[in-house]
């Protein structure tokens, strides 16, 4: 089992899919914009391209930080940042996710499930290994 929850294999996925899912964002940005904001043309799809550019810049930066993070860091000082990056990110997801909602995102957006159902899965392994690393003191965290 510690193998499995393993806190820097972890953060190593995670960084490396949320950098990874953030460059798609960015590569693919008015694309996006276009499925979650149904109708925006011109200037509105200009506005919803932007904040999808801004989405996936702020994806990648994450990324990246926990995966250089996940190098520099060890034991459970590794462990401790993982949960509370990934608790951070998560709020703050729920949080625009629920803001942009409320005006309309994502209204008739056809994102398949997978792309919703494995970084949830990747992301709640990453929580749980670094969550039981919290206080641990022998190599498994490292």
């Amino acid at each position: 089992m510690q193998k499995i929850l393993n806190v820097r294999i972890s953060l190593l996925v995670l960084g490396l899919m949320m950098t990874l899912l953030g460059l798609g964002n960015l590569v693919g940005a008015e694309d996006w914009a276009k499925d979650q904001w149904t109708g925006a043309q011109g200037r509105e799809l200009d506005i919803a391209t932007s904040v999808e550019l801004a989405w996936g810049t702020k994806i990648v930066t994450v990324g990246l930080t926990i995966l250089i993070l996940s190098f520099i860091l060890s034991g459970v000082a590794r462990a401790r940042f993982g949960v509370i990056a990934i608790v951070l990110f998560v709020a703050g997801e729920i949080f625009t996710v629920s803001s942009l909602s409320a005006k309309g995102y994502g209204e008739d957006a056809s994102i398949p499930v997978l792309l919703i159902i494995v970084p949830l899965l990747i992301t709640l392994w990453a929580l749980v290994s670094c969550a039981t690393g919290w206080n641990e003191k022998s190599a498994e965290t490292n």
